[in-house]
């Protein structure tokens, strides 16, 4: 069997080259993922448990924790379903055996999705006397915030570190969409943003579904040249949401720049489609 020397990253990790090393590598992956899905889905299971006594009297706000569980369940199945991918870009020979802290920080931001469509409950149902509709959005409003925040710190550490994977650059993508939908439904519960900003939140993921269907089909899919600014419309549509969860400005202030916002975003979806 050949086997290739390990090599090292710039924050000293070795990464596995050699089938062996892989194979061992893939186990130790496995074992974090499964400690991964459970801080994934236990925020979930802490909201069903602090709303149980309402849910056994409304069963209908059951609906509000679907969201909740399928970000959950989606985070989890693209870490586990990706493991191999726990690779420096275009370097797919050298397999790291741990997720790493920026990957962490990710899982960590997920996490904090999930909790914060915990919140989808109270606003569906406004009169359930748990937290008044302003310190609802008082709070999801900061939530979101904070993920938005931690958004920027685990790409510095995956830099600083070395350590930028193909798996990281996966479960970012993933998030950041799950995060803007949650928060965007979030919104539109409470008041603060348009019913129809909800495309924005959702167009992620028609997206991949049709270049995926595309696939299937053994249909050409042509890859997609790299806009710098569109990374900057996407931090807008995050900045836009948290700031019109937390009531400080009017509704109509909020109403008015998500109709703004939301029209380049999806004029650069339908772009890269075409």
């Amino acid at each position: 069997m050949k086997h290739l020397p390990d090599a090292t990253s710039e924050s000293g990790e070795k990464y596995c080259s050699g089938d062996r090393d892989r194979r061992e590598a893939l186990v130790r992956l496995r074992h974090q993922s499964r400690w991964a899905a459970l801080l994934l889905f236990s925020p979930w299971l802490a909201t069903i448990f602090s709303c149980w006594p309402i849910l056994c009297s409304r069963p209908v706000t059951i609906m509000g924790l679907l969201p909740g569980l399928a970000a959950a369940a989606h985070i989890e199945r693209h870490l586990s379903h990706h493991l191999l991918t726990n690779h420096p870009c275009f370097e797919e020979n050298h397999l790291f055996s741990t997720l790493g802290a920026a990957t962490w920080i990710t899982l960590l931001r997920a996490a904090a999705i999930v909790a914060l469509a915990g919140f989808l409950p109270l606003a569906v149902q406004p009169n359930l006397g748990l937290l008044t509709q302003e310190r609802l959005a008082w709070a999801s409003g900061v939530i979101y915030l904070g993920i938005s925040m931690l958004d920027l710190l685990d790409g510095y550490v995956a830099r600083r570190q070395g350590r930028e994977t193909e798996l990281g650059q996966r479960l970012d993508i993933v998030s950041d969409a799950a995060g803007l939908l949650v928060a965007s439904l979030l919104a539109v519960a409470l008041g603060r943003l348009p019913f129809i900003y909800l495309l924005v939140g959702l167009a992620y993921y028609p997206f991949v579904f049709g270049i995926w269907l595309r696939q299937r089909r053994a249909l050409p899919v042509v890859a997609l040249q790299s806009r710098p600014y569109a990374r900057i419309i996407a931090g807008c549509q995050m900045g836009l949401v948290a700031m019109a969860l937390l009531p400080i400005f009017q509704p109509a202030f909020t109403y008015l720049a998500a109709y703004i916002f939301m029209i380049p975003l999806l004029i650069g979806f339908l772009r890269d489609w075409l």
